[in-house]
């Protein structure tokens, strides 16, 4: 490998989040504006488009999915991805930092999406993965669960942004309750959808990259949402890793103007109201030593009977690959 196409690849930050993980936060914090990085609509979500069709098909499990249903989806992943190639391609010859983000769950094959929800056992010609630029012949390892080649995902250096369940899936399951559209879907429960509340696609991409970097690398990084929120500290050391400018970070900000909302769809004035409205980083969203014992009273009272103890135990199921991934997260000593 060149010199310069190893220092291409070093431009080549990728944020792997979950909904309601305050990746909006860690964004605002970083100033990319300032940064001379590649705009990027809302910092990313390049595979946001394809979302909605994959959910409304995952009313049924793959193996009744048409044949038209099944390109539908395919096409628009070919789309997201074609688009996140094109402006990878316009940094690299602008000589512009790539540092994006995408929610894990957006990457992941449809068919462990089913497996996992349905119990699907195998579909002919699943699971997909799509050859990318200079990739003619994509391959895939037991690791990734992605519709992306191991090849595609090697380009990248990640980081892996966590919150505590017991902060994070409240504040997910809320936005469910909430009417939301955008670009004429809107959700067909009022509640997560099982593949949501999981981290299992959040870990296996973290494995995946553990694999590969190696055990004498800083890559992958793993933050946790309570230590963007209460040091500083912690973020410039992380900005210094991830290419930035530690100087360019700013801590405090002006409201979105109504100018600013108005542009967004329902569904995002949902998912970016905490950021719209605050000015700095609100640290009664920091979860602390929370107890979930504790919180579930709650959460029987906000969700009901039914809705609280589901809340509970998606909770408490999320608990292992959080401690785990806890574990491993950056510190600022």
């Amino acid at each position: 490998m060149t010199q310069g196409s190893a220092s291409q690849e070093r431009r080549r930050y990728w944020l792997i989040t979950s909904p309601r993980t305050a990746s909006n936060l860690l964004v605002k914090v970083l100033n990319l504006n300032e940064q001379g990085v590649r705009p990027a609509r809302e910092g990313g979500y390049f595979f946001l488009p394809s979302i909605a069709t994959r959910l409304t098909l995952l009313q049924k499990p793959m193996e009744d999915w048409t044949e038209e249903e099944c390109k539908q989806l395919e096409d628009l992943q070919k789309e997201c991805l074609s688009r996140l190639e094109e402006y990878i391609a316009a940094a690299d010859k602008e000589e512009q930092l790539v540092y994006v983000k995408e929610h894990a769950i957006m990457l992941t094959s449809a068919l462990y999406d089913s497996q996992f929800m349905h119990g699907t056992l195998n579909v002919p010609g699943e699971p997909k993965i799509f050859p990318t630029t200079n990739v003619p012949n994509p391959t895939r390892s037991s690791l990734n669960l992605t519709f992306l080649p191991d090849e595609f995902l090697k380009i990248w250096s990640p980081t892996f942004l966590i919150r505590h369940p017991a902060m994070q899936l409240p504040s997910l399951f809320r936005t469910c309750l909430t009417k939301m559209e955008m670009d004429g879907f809107s959700r067909w429960q009022k509640e997560p959808l099982d593949i949501e509340v999981t981290m299992k696609w959040f870990r296996a991409m973290y494995d995946f990259y553990a694999k590969h970097f190696g055990e004498d690398s800083q890559w992958p990084i793993v933050l946790d949402a309570d230590d963007i929120m209460t040091s500083p500290h912690l973020v410039s050391k992380y900005a210094g890793l991830a290419g930035l400018d530690q100087d360019k970070l700013r801590f405090s900000w002006d409201k979105a103007n109504q100018e600013r909302l108005n542009a967004l769809s329902t569904m995002e004035q949902r998912m970016l109201s905490t950021i719209n409205g605050s000015s700095k980083i609100d640290s009664s969203k920091v979860a602390g030593n929370i107890n979930i014992d504790d919180e579930a009273v709650k959460w029987r009272s906000e969700f009901g009977e039914e809705g609280g103890r589901k809340l509970e135990q998606w909770v408490r199921d999320a608990m292992p690959d959080y401690t785990f991934l806890h574990s491993k997260r950056l510190r600022a000593d």
